[in-house]
């Protein structure tokens, strides 16, 4: 049996490969000049290094957003559990089932917030420097990439 974790990756991955396939896909069919009758479609060539260096980003960072998404979950629960305010039914079994979860908007809020600014940065930087290095590039070049796409993006929002 697979852990939630082995399932979000497996799920990550295929979506990924599933994604660099259409995408290319479209690339394709737009550098083709449909519509008119003189021209040939452009043949698709797949570039399967550019979707094995995605794939592989995929591998790498999915497990680090699962553990975040985690850490999120856990530190600031969007339905947490307070003791006597929940309301319980007794199920089949006779066991106790919680029958209305609150959303604490509170703690969804500030998840929403720390994934978008925190998470979003440490990600993007971490694809960046992942994609740098799968296509040969040195450390110096990976900080580059990072001051130039990430460093804008951040410094825009002080």
């Amino acid at each position: 049996m697979s852990s939630p974790l082995q399932t979000a990756t497996l799920q990550a991955a295929v979506l990924n490969i599933t994604s660099s396939i259409i995408a290319q896909l479209l690339i394709a069919y737009r550098g083709s000049s449909f519509g008119t009758s003189s021209s040939a479609l452009n043949p698709l060539r797949l570039d399967f290094i550019a979707i094995l260096q995605y794939l592989t980003s995929t591998l790498l960072l999915t497990p680090l957003n699962f553990k975040w998404q985690e850490y999120l979950e856990a530190t600031f629960p969007g339905y947490p559990v307070e003791k006597g305010k929940q309301k319980m039914k007794v199920d089949d079994d006779g066991k106790g089932v919680v029958v209305e979860k609150k959303l604490d908007l509170r703690n969804t809020a500030i998840k929403f917030t720390l994934d978008q600014t925190v998470g979003a940065a440490i990600n993007t930087g971490l694809f960046l420097v992942i994609i740098k290095l799968l296509r040969g590039g040195s450390p110096n070049n990976c900080v580059e990439a990072v001051r130039e796409v990430l460093y804008p993006t951040v410094s825009y929002i002080r």
